[in-house]
């Protein structure tokens, strides 16, 4: 079992105009949003769908219309091309389609399918199944509190 990550006793003569205890929760926030990422694609993979891929089809369906690629990138903050190659992979699969925009045919709009409609919903069923699992060692109040606490962060950082 992985403990969580410490810097060296003599962080502060190495590094005096550092903290090491906000160096200690960047890297532990980093490793948990790696750990957490990893059992989503884990519980994903019966289903053959990325973990991005499950954001780009929820991101549409709670659009509720055809997107813009520039769209879905700014919600998942990662570049146009990854969400290039995530829509390449579901537009294979039939589950999103890719078509002129009617005024502007600089742009392509990207639509859910009704496939793709059927597997957003299969992603989040399953994604929020395991939530309970994963954060199962903490309990209502602590889980409350981390989220305020993580609010506070991104609030900062944003």
């Amino acid at each position: 079992m992985e403990m969580p990550i410490h810097v060296s006793r003599d962080f502060a003569a190495t590094y005096p105009d550092a903290s090491a205890s906000a160096t200690e929760c960047a890297m532990n926030l980093a490793r948990t949003g790696d750990l957490v990422l990893g059992r989503v694609a884990l519980a994903l993979q019966p289903l053959d769908v990325s973990p991005a891929g499950g954001l780009v089809l929820g991101i549409l369906k709670d659009a509720g219309r055809p997107c813009p690629p520039n769209y879905i990138s700014e919600r998942l903050i990662v570049s146009r091309a990854t969400v290039t190659g995530v829509l390449d992979t579901l537009v294979k699969r039939g589950l999103v389609r890719r078509e002129p925009h009617p005024t502007d045919r600089r742009m392509v709009l990207v639509y859910l399918t009704k496939a793709g409609s059927r597997m957003a919903d299969m992603v989040r069923r399953t994604v929020h199944r395991g939530e309970a699992d994963w954060m199962g060692s903490l309990s209502e109040p602590e889980r409350a509190r981390l989220t305020e606490l993580l609010g506070k962060l991104q609030r900062h950082l944003a």
